[in-house]
């Protein structure tokens, strides 16, 4: 498979397949993208309008997505893919069903179980509270939308359209070297503008008169090309980001043309409530538009130059870590907040008047979700498919329990089952820190169906068994408890 020269600039150093293509800048910036994807979904309108959120929190979604065009335009070419075929290979497929299909379905299936309980196994009722106030509907299940629903969710069909629309643009840019990755540039910003015209003149979204024209508006802005430029901008500082280089004057259209504008819109959208109002209808719907990626795409391009690109530190190689789970980060948060959704109503939990104790919630909820999501990622590349699925187990049912845990705390009532799984989940994150080689199967294996028999026994707790059978469930547990503390003594050798 031959390489070919990117357009406009030849291989370098920082381009070139036979070198580290890993970039440290990239995984800062995803790192702390997503805690502001967290800080999004927990704090209120009501307090992020103060604070002229537009020009660093509002940020996160189109910085990835101009991530997402950087890292496929790096990637196909360290692969030498030049063609139709060679960019939509079995082998770029296969990878991206395992690291985005595979761990999606699991959450449907998850939170769909979750959510059931929480809503005492009542479809209907979950159905029509969890995502009522946020123009859900039956026809957004074939659109990703989950049943139990969480803030997020809709990145989901996004993200799973790029992997079918990326490698045709990267194709596109790579036609000639100077004139198509102009003109493909162009048509994704044309492409965004159709779309926006299509919501304008059929006048669909905010304001609503129809449920109709809910659906539709969210499947326009659930969809790629409504967002295509920010993925086009990622490709083109792909073909060469480096201010000191000559080869790279690309990147100055960014710098000189369209961040000036960008940059003026956004000022004025934040802080003067501008609005684009063409014969009393709002063009250009949403928060994420074409005149807010330059924007973002500039924001990549200082990190891409100001930082350096290889770093060998305890604390850089924990935020690669993070960056690496930014999916399954944002996929553990969709359920966290969808259970806080259920349980208190909205997932904003920080709101006005503004409490400083809240700072609090948010520094727990973003070690929870953060800490639990490289969990996740680190789960998803465990070889052996056996303990994979016995991790899975432990992982959601943790998660799960712990959010229960705070939640029942605040009534002062708290299953007995429930503490039991959350001793467990001490004792594991003890064994986990002390013993550094694997424990065997076997082992493993007994107690995580110690761990499903107490998840049993609470929802027979709360839901099926009158106060006085509760001792049932207790009596289950105790005897699955002293089995599993016997078989591990007699077989803590074996594997």
């Amino acid at each position: 498979m031959n390489e070919i020269d990117p357009p406009i600039i030849k291989l370098d150093e920082e381009t070139s397949p036979s070198r580290d293509t890993h970039f440290f800048q990239i995984d800062f910036l995803k790192a702390l993208m997503i805690f502001l994807v967290i800080f999004d979904h927990m704090v209120s309108w009501n307090i992020k309008n103060d604070l002229g959120v537009a020009l660093w929190e509002r940020i996160s979604i189109p910085v990835f997505l101009v991530i997402l065009g950087f890292n496929m335009g790096h990637s196909f070419r360290r692969h030498g893919a030049s063609s139709l075929k060679q960019v939509y290979s079995w082998r770029y497929f296969k990878s991206k069903i395992l690291r985005y299909i595979v761990p999606f379905a699991i959450l449907y299936a998850v939170s769909t179980f979750i959510g059931l309980f929480m809503y005492g196994f009542d479809f209907e009722l979950m159905y029509n509270n969890q995502y009522l106030n946020h123009n859900h509907g039956f026809i957004n299940l074939f659109y990703l939308y989950m049943p139990f629903w969480g803030p997020g969710n809709w990145f989901i069909p996004v993200l799973f359209q790029s992997i079918l629309i990326v490698p045709f643009l990267y194709w596109l840019f790579t036609r000639s070297r100077i004139l198509a990755p102009i003109l493909t540039l162009i048509l994704t910003f044309v492409v965004e503008i159709i779309m926006q015209l299509i919501v304008f003149f059929a006048q669909i979204g905010s304001p609503y008169s129809s449920w109709e024209e809910v659906y539709l508006y969210t499947m326009f802005a659930s969809s790629l090309p409504y967002y295509l430029s920010a993925v086009g901008l990622g490709l083109w500082l792909s073909l060469g980001y480096k201010l000191t280089k000559k080869r790279d004057v690309h990147i100055w259209v960014v710098i000189l043309v369209l961040l000036p504008i960008s940059l003026g819109y956004i000022i004025d959208y934040q802080f003067f409530d501008y609005r684009i109002i063409i014969g009393g209808e709002r063009f250009l719907r949403g928060d994420y538009t074409l005149l807010v990626f330059p924007y973002s795409a500039f924001l990549v391009l200082l990190a891409l130059n100001l930082l350096p690109k290889t770093s060998k530190s305890w604390i850089s190689r924990k935020i690669s870590l993070i960056s690496n789970s930014t999916y399954h980060i944002l996929l553990t948060q969709i359920l966290g907040y969808g259970m806080i959704t259920a349980w208190w109503g909205t997932h904003y939990l920080m709101d006005a008047p503004f409490n400083p104790y809240d700072l609090i919630d948010l520094v727990a909820v973003w070690i929870l979700f953060v800490w639990f999501g490289v969990g996740w990622y680190k789960i998803d590349n465990q070889k052996d498919i056996f303990r994979k699925i016995l991790y899975y187990l432990n992982f959601f049912i943790l998660f799960a329990c712990t959010l229960l845990f705070v939640f029942w705390l605040q009534g002062f009532w708290i299953p007995i089952s429930l503490i039991v799984i959350m001793c467990y989940a001490i004792a594991a994150f003890i064994v986990h820190l002390t013993i550094k080689r694997p424990i065997p199967r076997l082992i493993v294996l007994v107690w995580t169906a110690f761990l499903v028999c107490s998840f049993i026994a609470m929802i027979l707790q709360v839901y099926l068994l009158p106060p006085s059978y509760h001792w049932m469930a207790y009596v289950s547990m105790l005897i699955f408890f002293i089995y599993a503390v016997y078989f591990t003594r007699y077989n803590r050798y074996i594997e």
